[in-house]
């Protein structure tokens, strides 16, 4: 029964995925002509040093475990970042948001560290990001505390002056206490960049 269950996560994950790159695709031809022909819209990932930042994301993916056990299986999510530009093209912030497990069974609440470093290849603008942090309420957890990290790449398409949609994909891996050890998860991730002012 778990292994059908899991197949059918599976595949359910598999459409997300197509239906996200189907999706990019389709913002992307409509995005660059509606950048390309109105001067209001400056993109999000230009060079400069952006200001006052906040960037929220929907997250999902599925574990990479090895044993069958809790907070290891699949995963989704919602963050918020505060940040702001600290050199040109990066910056740095302080994120919070909630994390479910397993299908919901399970509920965790990250704090952490963000850097973002934007760069462009072409017309097409990019990013390269890093969070670390602690999941707040994991003491309880069979694994004692977990710390995470969760390097990423990612899109980043302007739609207007102050504002970008987000679309990328992250390795999140929590480690726990040592008898536990550390589980992966591989997770897309969509969301938007507000700039509050663009320096």
């Amino acid at each position: 029964m778990e292994l059908i269950v899991l197949n059918l996560v599976n595949h359910e994950m598999k459409k997300l995925i197509y239906l996200s790159l189907m999706g990019l695709m389709i913002a992307s031809s409509t995005g660059y002509s509606q950048v390309k022909n109105n001067p209001d819209i400056s993109p999000a990932s230009g060079n400069s040093k952006p200001g006052l930042i906040n960037i929220t994301e929907l997250s999902a993916g599925i574990g990479l475990y090895s044993e069958d056990r809790e907070y290891a299986k699949r995963d989704a999510g919602l963050t918020s970042v505060l940040g702001i530009g600290l050199i040109k093209n990066l910056t740095g912030g302080i994120g919070v948001g909630v994390s479910f497990y397993d299908g919901g069974k399970f509920k965790l609440f990250p704090l952490f560290a963000d850097f973002r470093y934007f760069f462009k290849i072409g017309k097409a603008g990019f990013f390269a990001s890093g969070d670390g942090g602690i999941l707040l309420n994991s003491a309880k957890t069979e694994a004692g505390t977990l710390y995470f990290v969760s390097p990423g790449l990612g899109w980043a398409l302007p739609v207007s002056k102050n504002l970008s949609v987000n679309l990328g994909t992250a390795l999140f891996t929590q480690f726990g206490n040592e008898d536990y050890g550390h589980d992966s998860f591989v997770n897309i991730k969509l969301g938007m960049t507000y700039y509050f002012k663009k320096n």
